[in-house]
């Protein structure tokens, strides 16, 4: 039974924003200049040997040396496509067999390049990344399942020789790749791509000792009774990963994820349980045999009572060392009871959720200080801008006059100016007080033009300001609720997660409850969210811790 991921192709659109020079500086982490929009794109931070282990463009063997330049190559690729709905780039998304090493991790994606450079005749970029750490939902993965996937970014169009008007020929990107745009024709071509990705795998795990069991099959196709995993999509997955919490993740953490690993954790007591238990029959029956009881009991003999099936307790959290669950954990009493072995469990899963909505804020204060100082810098060249506009408007306004007044004075030198086929003939003061005109009205459209520039900056902080400010207010809304589910559960509790709080955690519980505050051992006045305004937290004060 195959259990594994399975390659994926996508398609990247102009019409959808997406940018092909983008698209291959993020996979190969690069700084790429974009010549049809003026824009650098900047992914150096993503280290070559950390995050990304290989990065190569590949090209057919008869390609001309362009062909392997990221930069040159991907900017012909933009500069061919005219339409504004063009298909810019295909981007063909591999995963790597979990146990090979960084090598032959990046053997194997670029065989896997070269095979469709060869098949469609064109360049590949690959960009071999480091699987995260952690998963979509932000927890941490086990280290054996901590690999790599590859991404096989090339554009949609052949590379050919073509024979320009005057007879000269020329590389260049010619023909689109009907193959793949072809709706007949596509589906068996990625069919002939997921082969050879899963017989690449099989011949690299089979040489390492490892289950050589990859297929490009689906579960269905295998008529395997397994449904896959709702994916989120890249922009929820990369806010889960930075601690914020969405509505498609929560789905997915309490109809699939979190029931699956309670049940996982209590089938495992069960069967123990069972287990224990068949082994007691075992020596109860051999007990029997070798001494026969009566059928009735005699009397006075006790008759023991009927085995009562155990109770299923959720497993306790423990949290990695020094996280607030674990400062909590070890600060809770030792549950005596049943009943309150489950409560406790309850209790640290919302403290799971508080923990994570407290990362979550403290992410967006560090973006909204790093947003202000930013919107201050750019305020202030604003301002600067608008001053020497000011002053160039002037300038350009006194030249003006004075040209003015200059023509007004010499009729017959201006009479004469205009009859004039050349510059030379014409007076020598009228040609430098115009000449000046012409410098000045230049300075004030290129002030104007970086005044227009420091505008959309601003427009766009403006709207980031006010995301960031959406999402606080989302966390703050989740952090309250999440209290007040605490407190309906375990009113006592909520004293003690406040004293194993640090400054910068209860900074923003207070922020959300300033009743928090009070540990003298009294319930929290919370109240249902919809019964109290949710407040607006600012962020600002985050700045002065």
């Amino acid at each position: 039974m195959a259990l594994h991921a399975r390659p994926h192709l996508e398609t990247h659109f102009r019409k959808a924003g997406h940018s092909a020079i983008a698209g291959v500086a993020y996979r190969l982490g690069l700084r790429l200049y974009d010549r049809r929009t003026g824009e650098w794109h900047d992914y150096r931070r993503r280290k070559i040997g950390e995050e990304i282990v290989r990065a190569l463009t590949i090209a057919p063997d008869d390609a001309p040396v362009w062909a392997t330049d990221p930069e040159e190559l991907w900017n012909r690729v933009e500069a061919a496509e005219k339409r504004k709905d063009s298909q810019v780039a295909r981007d063909y998304r591999i995963p790597i067999p979990f146990g090979l090493t960084d090598q032959q991790a990046g053997d194997l994606a670029e065989d896997m390049a070269r095979f469709i450079a060869t098949e469609l005749h064109t360049a590949v970029s690959l960009g071999l990344h480091r699987d995260a750490e952690i998963d979509a939902l932000g927890n941490i993965k086990p280290p054996d399942k901590q690999g790599f996937h590859a991404h096989l970014y090339f554009p949609t169009r052949r590379l050919e020789d073509i024979q320009g008007e005057d007879g000269a020929s020329n590389w260049g990107l010619g023909a689109k790749l009907v193959l793949l745009s072809n709706k007949n024709t596509s589906g068996a071509f990625v069919e002939r791509l997921n082969e050879h990705w899963a017989s690449l795998s099989n011949r690299y795990t089979a040489a390492n000792g490892l289950p050589a069991d990859y297929t490009h099959l689906s579960y269905a196709r295998q008529d395997l009774p397994i449904t896959p995993q709702p994916t989120l999509g890249a922009a929820v997955t990369a806010m889960e990963r930075r601690g914020f919490f969405t509505r498609r993740g929560d789905a997915l953490r309490g109809d699939i994820v979190i029931p699956a690993k309670v049940y996982e954790a209590a089938h495992a007591v069960v069967l123990d349980e069972q287990h224990r238990r068949a082994m007691e029959d075992v020596a109860r029956e051999t007990a029997r045999e070798a001494r026969p009881e009566p059928e009735t009991a005699a009397p006075g003999e006790i008759i023991p009572p009927p085995t009562v099936a155990p109770v299923v307790l959720m497993p306790l959290l423990d949290g990695e060392p020094g996280s607030l669950v674990a400062r909590f954990r070890a600060a809770a009493p030792i549950p005596e009871t049943p009943e309150g072995h489950q409560v406790l469990a309850r209790v640290l899963r919302w403290v799971q959720v508080i923990q994570r909505v407290l990362g979550a804020l403290a992410e967006l204060a560090d973006r909204f200080r790093v947003h202000e100082e930013d919107r201050g810098r750019r305020m202030a060249a604003k301002l600067d801008t608008d001053c020497q506009l000011d002053g160039a408007r002037a300038m350009r306004a006194a030249t003006r006059q004075r040209l003015t007044d200059w023509e007004d004075a010499h009729p017959l030198l201006m009479f004469l100016a205009k009859k004039a086929t050349n510059e030379e003939g014409k007076p020598a003061a009228w040609r430098t007080l115009r000449n000046a005109l012409e410098v000045q009205e230049r300075r004030v459209r290129e002030l104007k033009g970086t005044k227009g520039r420091h505008q959309t900056y601003l427009d766009g902080l403006a709207l980031e300001g006010s995301e960031i400010q959406q999402q606080e207010e989302q966390q703050t809304g989740q952090l309250k609720e999440t209290l007040v589910e605490v407190q309906a559960l375990a009113p006592d509790l909520l004293p003690m997660l406040m004293s194993v709080t640090n400054d910068e955690e209860k900074q923003f519980l207070v922020a959300v409850v300033p009743e928090a505050v009070k540990l003298d051992g009294a319930n929290f006045p919370l109240e249902p969210p919809a019964l109290v305004p949710q407040p607006v937290v600012a962020l600002r004060p985050r700045r002065l811790v």
